[in-house]
């Protein structure tokens, strides 16, 4: 593939300067649509070692608002991000709504030279395709706009740049040593990146081969795939406007509103058309009729007298000590999920887990409505921040599974955004398995009588009362849409290797119990039994 690319179209000067200023101007509209459309941007730089990613960058960059833009330039992942999956850091630099973020290098960067390691690994290889392409889905789906460019020369050419840099002492650091083995093995590396290509490029989340020999082409091309990416996901041109306009009698800041509010499109603040909807990796299909009703056939009618409580709550926590520490010595990190009806004892079950844990080794995250950052990105960013690291613990009172429920029942996510989102939740925790984490998933469940009493106790007891609110009683008016809405969570996102375990939550005494003995029984199942 790469070597059918013209590598000799070229532009000269003049005609360079004609269209570039044009062009910038052009992004520059297209930057105030994307921030009053609340569109996020992804340019990702990839390609040869010496094709001038970062000049390219400085030119595309030159006439737009530096406050809706951050360039990240990726290097080889330090020991502290080594200590969670791999694309724990690249979901960290997602653009908010409406910004637009641009790297120079990528995710793409670690798999590539995995790839043309002698080591490689053809599975781990895949796999990490497969990542990234989940990655960039669920960032598409959500909206969000994703150009990849390669920029490409030839062998002989990388030859000739390299050289050209290393004669003056002012660039010679430029060329590292992975520029060099690149250029040894460059007819590998040329194999890699057309396998990456091959396995990466989508409808969403395309490549663009740029030829790069004349740096002028290049950077036209560059700033012509950019536009016409995000003009399609507007659905419109952009309109340009000299930037030496000034209005007569304004201050600057005023001229300057002026002039943003002038270069957008027409009809900008209309509606825009949803981002097309891209096929999850599993298809939604309306849940069977014969798989249906799985919390009403649970046994709540099982409880566990206080001194058998007393006896086993001691010892279990004296084992999850040890796993504890068996955890942080294998650097397995592990996430525990905890949902259930309002009032079915999430909070005192975790207080019994953690007692005798080492306070250093574990969070709890209690979840609410999304808030502040977490509230203008995708809604798996603030879980990607919140995993652990190697040998810790991640205890989440209420997940990512509120997109499937709170958000589906009380109208928060569209049907298409919470019927994709079971394929999302799968490939988010397959990720973190085929990392090493050990994950736990808890439905506490109780009926809806045992609510109302723990509800009407609650307002009686003065350090209890607030965790009482309105929302808990209108959530009680819902309970069938509830219902229906836990069974196909518990249908759709139980795996082998994240299950979900309901537990009968009626007797609290035997609910907790049964949390913490499948904590033990889980862990030791991965990391070994533990001897007291």
């Amino acid at each position: 593939m790469l070597d059918q690319i013209d590598l000799s179209v070229a532009l000269d000067k003049a005609e360079y300067r004609a269209q570039i200023s044009q062009l910038q101007l052009r992004l520059y509209a297209l930057q105030q649509a994307m921030l009053e459309a609340r569109v996020p941007v992804i340019v990702v730089f990839e390609g040869w070692a010496g094709t001038a990613k970062a000049r390219t960058i400085g030119v595309m960059v030159r006439r737009l608002d530096p406050r809706g833009l951050r360039v990240h330039s990726i290097t080889p992942p330090r020991t502290s991000e080594m200590q969670y999956p791999w694309l724990y850091r690249f979901w960290q630099k997602i653009p908010s709504y409406g910004r637009m973020a641009i790297f120079d290098r990528s995710w793409y960067r670690e798999m590539l030279a995995e790839r043309t390691a002698s080591d490689a690994d053809p599975q781990r290889w895949r796999v990490r395709c497969e990542n990234a392409a989940a990655f960039e889905r669920h960032l598409s789906n959500d909206g969000t706009v994703i150009l990849k460019l390669w920029l490409h020369i030839s062998e002989r050419e990388q030859a000739h740049r390299f050289k050209s840099i290393l004669k003056d002492p002012l660039t010679a650091h430029q060329v590292t040593g992975e520029d060099r083995r690149q250029h040894r093995h460059y007819h590998a590396y040329a194999d890699a990146v057309e396998d990456m290509i091959a396995r990466t490029s989508t409808s969403y989340a395309p490549w663009h081969v740029i030829p790069a020999t004349n740096k002028y082409y290049a950077r036209v091309a560059v700033m012509q795939a950019v536009i016409a990416g995000i003009e399609d996901r507007l659905g419109r041109k952009a309109t340009p406007v000299a930037d030496d306009v000034r209005d007569a009698g304004l201050d600057d800041a005023s001229a300057a509103f002026r002039r943003q509010r002038r270069s957008m499109p027409n009809g900008l603040t209309s509606p825009l058309p949803q981002p097309p909807v891209v096929p999850s990796a599993i298809p939604f299909e309306p849940m069977r009729t014969e798989v249906a009703h799985i919390l009403r056939r649970v046994d709540l009618t099982l409880t566990l007298d206080e001194k058998s409580y007393g006896k086993q709550v001691k010892q279990l926590q004296a084992q999850l000590y040890r796993i504890g520490l068996q955890l942080y010595h294998k650097r397995r990190p592990a996430v525990l999920v905890f949902e259930g009806w309002d009032a079915a004892g999430k909070g005192g079950t975790i207080q019994r887990l953690t007692a005798e844990i080492d306070p250093r080794s574990y969070v709890v995250h209690t979840i609410a409505a999304p808030e502040g950052e977490d509230k203008i990105h995708h809604y798996l960013y603030r879980f990607w921040r919140r995993l652990p690291p190697r040998g810790q613990f991640a205890i989440f009172d209420r997940s990512w599974y509120g997109r499937v429920l709170v958000e589906r029942v009380e109208g928060f996510a569209r049907p298409d955004e919470w019927s994709r989102a079971y394929a999302e939740i799968n490939e988010f925790e397959r990720q973190l398995i085929d990392f090493g984490a050990v994950v736990c998933k808890f439905w506490l469940h109780f009926s809806p009588e045992e609510q109302l009493r723990r509800f009407e106790a609650r307002k009686t007891v003065p350090y209890k009362a607030w965790k009482l609110t309105d929302e808990d009683w209108r959530n009680r008016d819902k309970w069938p849409l509830y219902e229906e809405a836990v069974d196909e969570m518990l249908l759709r996102t139980s795996t082998p290797a994240a299950p979900w375990t309901v537990v009968e939550a009626e007797d609290k005494r035997f609910a907790r119990i049964k949390v913490l003995r499948t904590v033990v029984q889980r862990f030791e199942a991965e990391l070994g039994k533990v001897e007291l």
